[in-house]
């Protein structure tokens, strides 16, 4: 298998595994869509299964966008995926499916774990799901369970956790005739 080749497969793995069924966040259709990666520099190891893409790093698929200074992208024995995206701060934004709402993440880092479908925002992390947002130093959401936990402080340090759940309004909710809407 070529360089070219095999990066992509590599790249179409880590995608597909953003998108696996268990991501309820995630637009299914993006995952027929082409994937777009731009960075300054890439450096491939096939031997090793490795890429690393270093400088204004943009990587989208449909309506999935990732940017960040530098991602790297690791694929072990058993065809699993793990990447790294680092950046000040690293963002990731994606349509949430059968919604018109979008997820949005951003942190100092965002860690893709494709054996446990695990994500974790670290360093500042922030995740917003349509109107709602949480904030932390660390956000971890693992896939398999549906849960994500948010962790204030870094290193032994107290830290505190922020969230912003906001009513959700009905477009249902009956109205006496002749009322007006507030």
């Amino acid at each position: 298998m070529n360089g070219h080749a095999s990066l992509w497969l590599l790249i179409g793995s880590l995608v597909a595994s953003l998108m696996a069924p268990g991501l309820a966040v995630a637009e299914r259709g993006d995952r027929d869509k082409p994937i777009n990666i731009e960075a300054d520099s890439v450096k491939v190891d096939d031997i090793k299964k490795t890429a690393l893409y270093e400088g204004h790093v943009v990587l989208s698929q449909g309506t999935l966008s990732i940017q960040a200074d530098r991602i790297d992208i690791r694929e072990n024995e058993k065809g699993q995926i793990t990447a790294l995206a680092e950046g000040k701060p690293a963002h990731f934004r994606q349509k949430m499916d059968q919604s018109p709402e979008y997820a949005e993440g951003w942190a100092e880092q965002i860690d893709y774990d494709g054996r446990g479908e695990t994500l974790k925002l670290n360093g500042q992390a922030r995740l917003k799901r349509g109107i709602d947002e949480v904030r932390g130093n660390q956000i971890v959401y693992e896939a398999s369970t549906d849960i994500f936990q948010a962790v204030g402080g870094a290193n032994g340090k107290p830290g505190r956790v922020r969230a912003v759940i906001r009513p959700k309004t009905s477009a249902a909710t009956p109205q006496t005739p002749g009322a007006s809407a507030p």
